[in-house]
This record gives structure tokens, sequence and C-alpha cells, in this order.
């Protein structure tokens, strides 16, 4: 089985509900030998979807068709994830008490988000990562400083060349004695998304969480359209041509609350989102579910990622130059012509440049890009 093959094959374990035949297409493929089942397991594990698929095998009963070690492994990772997951909402329960006391109210986005809303029909089902939530500007740093009281820390410390103030988000916070990392949001998304999806349009329409008070979520119009930012444009998936089964798979759960085609009507990136609606449809093998018709955006996001996938120098060339140009024309070119009418980013430009640290971790993130061998997103 190719990797083309493994890959459309695994979008359909995600969605067996939607193929009457798939049981019995799947347990003649087990019996004939025909998947590799540690290339399964890795590009499962890559695009953090184990626990899904241990959902769906043993709703579908197909986990006694499976090698032993195998079924044993995806309910190890399974029940691992349940624990942890129990984790992190003890941990938002306690974060947004401790933001009420100072009359802040965090809207929880995307993974923790879903999990308050009772997105997943079983608490393992999505491994979590961050924990995002937003705050009004003005409660940013004062967050910041809340959570540091508690006990919650950066990383590494801030670099001296760094406007915390200007960040899409405060440095990620961890604290030792809970499971996630915190990410302060004070801007939703960056760049020229932010025009049209930002706090305040998310003010207008977030909701409250039956499961916890003195807290919000975005509306489910909203996260779908965050699930497209997020998975295409801030993480370049349309630029690299890659997806990520986990975003598809909190799509096609989103799709069932809320029209995918209709978050168009509220999205300016249209052409793009389409490209990604209309694959994901392909990889889940529900073509038309979350966008009626392709266009040729579509067709060339397909392409480039089916090329992903069968070619390693096509990859990495394709992922090369676009980050290279991004770094070009977007950080440099674009960075020194904001700086002539932006007094900020001139104040950040200066201070990079006239800081001998900056150039050493620049380097740094250029050897970490080019070594990082991304198989999530390429597989």
């Amino acid at each position: 089985m190719t990797d083309k093959e493994l890959f459309y094959l695994t979008g359909k374990c995600l969605t067996p509900d939607e193929h009457p035949g798939f049981r019995q297409e799947l347990i003649e493929l087990i019996g004939s030998d025909s998947i590799d089942w540690e290339q399964f397991v890795t590009l499962c594990s890559n695009h953090l979807i184990l626990p899904a698929i241990y959902l769906k095998f043993k709703s579908q009963k197909i986990l006694c068709c499976l090698p032993e070690e195998l079924a044993e492994h995806l309910k190890y990772v399974y029940e691992l994830n349940v624990a942890r997951n129990n984790q992190i909402r003890r941990q938002l329960q306690l974060l947004t008490e401790l933001l009420n006391q100072k009359n802040i109210y965090p809207v929880y986005l995307k993974g923790a988000g879903h999990l308050l809303d009772d997105l997943y029909s079983d608490p393992g089902e999505r491994i979590m990562g961050d924990i995002d939530f937003l705050v009004p500007e003005k409660d940013y740093l004062a967050s910041a400083r809340l959570l540091e009281r508690q006990g919650y820390a950066t990383f590494a410390p801030v670099a001296d060349y760094t406007n915390i103030g200007t960040l899409k988000h405060y440095p990620r916070l961890f604290h030792p004695d809970f499971a996630a990392v915190v990410e302060i949001h004070r801007i939703p998304v960056r760049g020229k998304e932010l025009r049209w999806f930002n706090a305040g349009i998310i003010d207008r329409k977030k909701q409250t969480v039956a499961s916890l008070k003195g807290c919000f979520v975005l509306s489910d119009e909203h996260k779908i359209i965050l699930n497209f930012i997020h998975s295409q444009i801030s993480n370049k998936g349309h630029a690299y041509g890659v997806v990520s089964f986990r975003d598809l798979y909190d799509l096609y759960l989103l799709s069932g609350r809320s029209s995918v085609k209709d978050s168009l009507l509220h999205t300016h990136n249209k052409q793009k989102a389409i490209a990604y609606y209309v694959f994901a449809g392909k990889a889940l093998d529900i073509p038309g579910k979350f966008y009626p018709k392709s266009n040729l955006s579509a067709r060339l996001f397909a392409k480039k990622h089916d090329l992903n996938l069968s070619s390693d120098f096509f990859y990495h060339t394709n992922r090369n130059l676009h980050f290279i140009s991004h770094q070009l024309f977007t950080m440099y070119i674009g960075q020194i012509v904001r700086s002539f009418y932006s007094r900020t980013t001139r104040q950040s430009l200066f201070g990079r440049l006239s800081n001998r640290n900056w150039y050493k971790s620049h380097l740094n993130y250029y050897i970490g890009f080019f070594s990082r061998k991304n198989q999530s997103s390429k597989q």
C-alpha cells in the first residue's frame, strides 16, 4: 500500500458511519495483510488521531480483527488520553476561577474550546495540545502576571528584544503540576486575517459554556472559520499543500452543528477556504460534504498534496521555497516597508537589529526549520 493509499484509507477510518460497506472492506484488507500497521500507527500518531481511530474501530467492532499488539496499543494510548483530558478539564476550571477573581472572563479557543463545548462524543477522543484562550487586550499582560504568580513560567527567559505587548499571544506558560501548556492570546489571529476575524467580531457571537461558568467559547460558525485559518493560513497548510487529520476531523464534527458553506459568507480568503473544504471531503471520502463543487484552487491544492505524498523531493523543495519567499518578502522587506509608517514596527525592528542575541536566535530558527522533518505534515 502506497503512502497515498494509506492516507486516504485513514480518512475513511475516521468517518465509517458515512460508508456503510467500509467495515467489510477494511476487514478484507486486514485479512489480506495489505496494511503496514507500523506505518499506519506512525501516520495516525503524527496526525494526533490515534484515540479517535481507536474509538472508530471499537464502535465498528474491528478491534478483534486487528493484531493483538496493535489493539492493545490503541487502547493504551486512548486510556492515557482520557486521563490527560480529565486533567486538562480540571486545569481549565482552575484557570477560569483564577481569572474570574480579577473579573477576567476568557474565551477558550481551538481544542480547549471544543473540549468544554462537548464537541467530542468521548472524553478521550481528541488529543489536546496547548490551552489557548483569548482575553481583552487590557487584560492580556495582567492575565500573564496572574498565572505567573500561581507558579506558571515560560520555558526560557523572554528575549530582551521581544516586545511582549505586541505578540499574538504571551510566550507559552507551563506549570509542573498541570498537563497542558497555556497560551494567553491578545488577538485570535495575526496578519490580514485580523481585519475580518478579531476579538470584536468574536465577542458578538461568543457562547457561554454549560459545563463551566465564567468563560466562553467561539460560536460554531467561528470555530469553523478558526479551524480554516489555523490549518491553512497560520500553519501555511495551503502554501505547503498539507493538512492535519486532527483539523479535518474537528471540521467534520463541527459541520454537524453549523454549515461550513455558510461560514464562507464571513470568510475573506474564500478561494483558499474552498480548496480546504473540498479537499477535506476528498480526504475523508465524503465529497461534497463541506462544499458542493471544486474549483481551480481546490484542484491545485489536491495535486500539491498528493505530490507531497509521492515525492520527498517535491515536498521538501516546495516547503523550502515557500518558507524562503515568506521570510524574504513578508518578514524582511515587508517589515522594512512597514517601519516607515509604523512606530511600533520601527522600534521592534531596531531593537532586534541592535541586539546580538537576536542574530543567534534567528540563525537557530533557520537551522531548526531546514533540519526538521515535518512528517506529520507530509503524511
